[in-house]
């Protein structure tokens, strides 16, 4: 189940994780003469994917309510700024051709709350997501159609993805002449910060292993086979 709808309208993806598209064109792609924009703030989304345009900036962690709402104090400065790009374009192949994309690439650290050892710590985040525009809420429920273009073979590719996946088709949005990109943003943050964060390995694990004494190395018992050889050359 991947997010779909207006920015803001948050859902979940499957495996928990920014997804990518298939079938659209990479960044380097895009005509070198588009022009780059700056700033989070609402764009024509339609035309931004038409005229391959890009935009790129950054913003403090601590302005993006819906991100650390439940979540431990954000640094400030540097440490806690999210940067983020993106990118227009149209689909190139396939059954993306002429489809109006935006890829939007997410990165940030931010501090959230280990739940096994209560101790905060910042998890880092680089995400890259493909959006596909969409003209309504009545477009976004057309994924099925693409599934009956799959391929029977495919069934026994990637475990859990199935023929021609949804799952490797770009999330679908509606866009807009007024795109709220800021809060697209916030949705791909809040959906690759896990919902049960944990360390790796907690501190306290790590420093109560450093002092546990060294095991006695276990004495090995003889084999009962061995015993009985010894028995017969006694004899």
């Amino acid at each position: 189940m991947t997010p779909k709808g207006k920015p803001g309208d948050l859902g979940r993806r499957a495996d928990g994780s920014a997804g990518a598209g298939v079938n659209a064109a990479p960044a380097d792609k895009v005509l070198e003469a588009a022009p780059v924009e700056t700033g989070v703030k609402r764009i024509d989304a339609f035309a931004f994917a038409r005229l391959g345009k890009s935009a790129q900036g950054a913003i403090a962690l601590v302005r993006l309510g819906r991100v650390v709402d439940g979540l431990p104090e954000q640094p400030l400065g540097e440490a806690g700024l999210v940067t983020w790009s993106v990118q227009g374009e149209e689909g190139k192949t396939g059954l993306l051709l002429g489809q109006p994309l935006l890829r939007l690439h997410v990165r940030a650290n931010p501090v959230v709350m280990c739940q096994r050892c209560n101790v905060p710590f910042a998890y880092p985040v680089d995400s890259e997501v493909v959006l596909q525009l969409v003209k309504s809420e009545d477009d976004l429920d057309d994924d099925h159609s693409f599934a009956d273009h799959g391929d029977d073979d495919d069934d026994e590719g990637d475990e859990g993805v199935g023929r021609d996946s949804v799952a490797h088709l770009p999330e679908k949005v509606v866009g807009s002449h007024h795109f709220d990109l800021l809060a697209q943003i916030e949705d791909e943050l809040i959906l690759s910060i896990p919902y049960v964060p944990k360390h790796d390995v907690c501190p306290g694990a790590q420093a109560k292993a450093s002092e546990a004494p060294e095991e006695e190395p276990a004495v090995k018992r003889p084999s009962p086979f061995a015993v009985l050889e010894q028995l017969k050359h006694k004899d």
